[in-house]
């Protein structure tokens, strides 16, 4: 059972308010309390003077590479409690779970194989970093939905293996100057419909203005990214508030693609507040940018310009954590 204890004299940031001296009482596991002053409890007390106390982060977007173990201790050693994959073989998310109930980990939320196509995204990305028969193995024993039917049984096929939400991935490869295989308007519209009767919330990936749009003409509930392309459309904001959508921009990514976002990754990679909590392959990986955007027109300032209107427009957006 789990002990009760109160921590005092601490700044608290709940997300939004900050308390610069307060108490935070804990009963069963759960926080009971939040005071700006002291808290009447006869226990186990810690004061924190000095300290900063906040509720714990949520990394929307990961990929657990391999079922690394290292993702979810990594994640927890930086504050963030939950984190969501996006996109994992089913066996390695088993071991990722069992290695989530021993403790010392991030819990996991999961969308499993997200809903492919033969030739179509992530597959380039990955073999870009990966190209082993172990890889192209994997690839070969995803989904390659064709017709609405099989999107639909996709759909169902997940609800079996009891994941928390459906990814889709809607990607032209035009960032990257590719012509890529998506799944047909029908195919997303069907899984997407399967999914909302399921109960089960839509997230998607695309990463052009015009794929984005599409996408969100589908009724899904959140992109997890945004894009670089070109800058933001009143029909893009039209098309978010339509679905009450979210975004999580994942300006981090969108940097490394165009590699604007190097100084930046080096100066937090080289933070000496961070040294003992990522390995040296770690860091050096940090520092480092896949540059696969092509065309002038790609660049930050497209995406910064559609986080900026989205906010004036009411759209959530989502802050964003480093993918393992």
């Amino acid at each position: 059972m789990a002990v009760p204890f109160l921590i005092t004299d601490v700044r608290v940031f709940d997300g939004q308010d900050v308390i610069e001296r307060g108490s935070v009482l804990v009963e069963k596991g759960m926080i009971s309390q939040v005071s700006p002053g002291r808290v009447d409890f006869d226990g186990l007390t810690l004061p924190k003077p000095g300290c900063t106390l906040i509720s714990g982060l949520i990394d929307v977007h990961i990929h657990a590479t391999h079922g690394s173990n290292l993702a979810l201790p990594q994640s927890l050693r930086f504050g963030v409690t939950t984190v969501l994959d996006m996109h994992n073989e089913w066996c390695r998310i088993e071991k990722l779970r069992r290695q989530s109930m021993g403790g010392g980990c991030a819990d996991l939320k999961v969308a499993g194989v997200a809903a492919t196509v033969e030739g179509g995204w992530p597959s380039p990305m990955i073999l870009l970093n990966d190209d082993s028969p172990q890889m192209r193995q994997a690839i070969s024993e995803w989904p390659n939905l064709r017709t609405p039917d099989e999107g639909r049984q996709y759909v169902q096929d997940r609800l079996k293996e009891g994941v928390d939400y459906i990814k889709l991935m809607h990607e032209s490869g035009s960032f990257m100057a590719r012509d890529l295989v998506k799944p047909t308007i029908e195919v997303q519209r069907a899984i997407t419909d399967e999914a909302h009767k399921a109960g089960l919330l839509v997230l998607a990936h695309a990463t052009s203005l015009e794929d984005t749009v599409e996408i969100l003409n589908c009724g899904v509930d959140g992109l997890t990214h945004t894009f670089i392309d070109r800058p933001p459309t009143a029909e893009l904001i039209s098309a978010y508030k339509a679905n009450n959508a979210h975004c999580n921009p994942t300006l981090a990514t969108m940097a490394s693609t165009t590699a604007e976002g190097r100084e930046l990754q080096v100066q937090f990679a080289q933070d000496a507040r961070v040294q003992s909590l990522i390995g040296s392959v770690e860091r050096e990986r940090k520092c480092s940018c896949t540059k696969i955007a092509v065309g002038q027109s790609m660049t930050c300032e497209n995406a910064f310009e559609t986080v900026r209107q989205m906010r004036v427009a009411g759209i959530t957006v989502l802050v964003y954590g480093t993918p393992t």
